[in-house]
């Protein structure tokens, strides 16, 4: 199937009703998509898409999970798949390709649509790992907070990076979505220079530049240890948190994400490093401790 547009005040579109399941039934979507020259239109959901929408008899019901996949450019066949839970108050189940206010060309295939079990096996590795990652963040984290010799400025400022890191991964799919979305159309609101000063993924910016902060401030906590040793704790942390993704709804992990947070990260460290701050901050903290 494809859908074309040229003109971006309208849309193009299909869609198809689904049998009405019982509540609590898991769905999972599937397919492999494939945009050419997609534009996006003037919100953040004009673009090329496939949702599955629930409507609870007077209004779809937005603030549920909904997308299976939203893309703008050009790019290859790729094979998506989202799960969604069926809410209780849902009456009627649509599935909807299309091409929302936005130009370009958008073709998928291979479609599917069909209820899933969530099994015991899953649930246990799920809450393994989901464990696992947690006693990694909390023995990660107190190694770092308690680093002697440093002020409670600095911890705080890295225990605040920390905690902004755990809540952007743990965030499900669309909930970040909407976020951003928020975030995007207050940004377009108030400047349509930023908006075009700054044309990627949002979401790629804060990947960016939370591990810079977290870099730039691990770095500085750890004035007397070799630079390498900064890196590993960072490559931990970005490993770590994509593969937590694995077990939140509608999160994947990328390698590309990994990439950029190690990337913001060392960015940081080599800031510090670069500059010689962190001989600073250990002249300014020895004199604060002789005070």
């Amino acid at each position: 199937m494809t859908l074309l547009a040229n003109d971006a005040k309208t849309s193009a579109s299909t869609q198809q009703d689904l049998p009405l399941v019982n509540s609590g039934t898991t769905l999972l979507v599937s397919a492999d998509v494939k945009c050419t020259n997609v534009v996006t239109g003037e919100k953040p959901w004009n673009l090329a898409r496939i949702i599955l929408a629930q409507n609870d008899g007077e209004k779809d019901q937005w603030d549920l999970p909904h997308t299976v996949v939203a893309l703008d450019g050009t790019a290859d066949w790729k094979h998506y798949r989202t799960a969604f839970t069926i809410s209780p108050e849902t009456k009627n189940i649509r599935l909807l390709a299309q091409l929302n206010q936005s130009t370009g060309s958008f073709q998928i295939k291979n479609l599917q649509v069909y209820p899933v079990h969530v099994n015991q096996a899953y649930i246990g590795a799920r809450d393994t790992i989901l464990f696992a990652w947690g006693a990694f963040f909390l023995l990660l984290a107190g190694s770092c907070l308690f680093i002697r010799g440093k002020t409670v400025f600095f911890r705080a400022l890295l225990l605040t990076t920390f905690i902004v890191i755990i809540v952007g991964i743990s965030l499900p799919g669309d909930l970040k979505n909407q976020v951003s979305d928020e975030i995007k159309i207050q940004i377009d609101a108030e400047s349509e220079s930023f908006k075009t000063a700054i044309p990627w993924d949002l979401s790629k910016v804060w990947h960016f530049c939370f591990f810079f902060l977290f870099g730039l401030v691990l770095c500085l906590m750890m004035t007397k240890d070799p630079a390498i040793q900064v890196v590993a704790i960072i490559l931990m942390l970005a490993g770590g948190t994509e593969m937590a993704q694995l077990y939140i709804d509608g999160r994947s992990p990328l390698i590309t994400d990994f990439f950029i947070d190690a990337a913001g990260g060392i960015a940081g460290v080599i800031l510090i490093r670069f500059f010689g701050m962190n001989k600073n901050i250990d002249h300014f903290e020895n004199k604060a401790t002789l005070r």
